[in-house]
């Protein structure tokens, strides 16, 4: 391991607070940079600098002038108007790189993030490389089992598979071997939360859940970044959906607090299972 301090770009959530504290208890020292805005205040616990987004140089200048020279980029943020986003030179570098493109989607978009480090001399890494135990595990997790639904979960597995090639999204909601729902840049807390708002006869209901939520990295994904996560919000808002539960890809996954969201899912009734990683075709 690296003596120099590991650097964190922190989105929302805990998991960059999670992976912080590690660190910390494992002897290495950390810079994290807070994305104003996004990040949770508790980073304030940590030598940290917070920084606008589109401001990718004065980002790089942080964590070199830290001593970094690896760094994780960990954490949810809303997605920037790219046409509006205020750049410094590093920004202005990341857009003329992402205007090329024929299309906008978030892994384009952080592949290219991740180029403009890698020309400041800045190695990003994964996160499971400071944090191995957030990877969800394979199998039933908790007490409920897949059951019935199996016919959702392969229905959402072919078609996750194909909206993540087309950089679209990480997520799908299968209902009776129907499509409710796919993940856009909303992010899927947003594609549950329509979810909820869906005839009761199209999803399932508090007595009768019904449903998958299938969450799986995109086939071309470079997983050093913006791996799919669960959490405790995951769980809650699947339930308020009336889904019957969620799966993943074993390994492929980062889970906030295992115990905390196994415990989450039985509560609500929710299955929570990792699916083995599909083979290449």
């Amino acid at each position: 391991m690296s003596a120099a301090p590991l650097g964190i770009i922190a989105g929302q959530g805990v998991l960059p607070l999670r992976i912080a504290q590690a660190q910390k208890q494992a002897g290495r020292s950390v810079f994290i940079v807070g994305v104003t805005g996004e990040a949770d205040a508790g980073i304030e616990a940590f030598d940290h600098q917070w920084i606008a987004m589109g401001a990718f140089k004065q980002v790089a200048d942080a964590f070199k002038q830290a001593g970094c020279q690896e760094l994780i980029i960990i954490g949810a943020v809303q997605r920037p108007n790219i046409a509006t986003m205020q750049t410094d030179e590093g920004g202005q570098w990341f857009l003329e790189k992402v205007t090329q493109g024929r299309q906008l989607g978030d892994d384009q978009l952080l592949k290219t993030l991740i180029g403009y480090f890698q020309t400041q001399a800045l190695n990003v890494v994964s996160a499971e490389t400071f944090y191995g135990d957030l990877l969800g595990p394979q199998g039933q997790q908790g007490k409920y089992a897949i059951g019935p639904h199996q016919p959702d979960i392969d229905l959402g597995l072919d078609v996750v598979k194909a909206i993540g090639g087309l950089d679209i999204g990480q997520a799908v909601v299968v209902a009776g071997r129907v499509v409710l729902a796919i993940e856009g840049p909303e992010g899927t807390d947003n594609m549950l939360r329509r979810i909820a708002d869906l005839s009761p006869e199209l999803r399932g209901t508090p007595e009768a859940p019904s449903g998958v939520l299938v969450k799986m990295p995109k086939p071309q994904q470079d997983r050093r970044v913006d791996m799919p996560t669960i959490g405790a919000q995951t769980i809650a808002l699947a339930a308020k959906a009336h889904l019957a539960g969620i799966v993943y890809e074993a390994g492929g996954a980062l889970i906030d607090d295992l115990a905390a969201t196994i415990a989450a899912a039985d509560t609500a009734g929710l299955f929570l299972h990792g699916l083995e990683a599909p083979q290449d075709d």
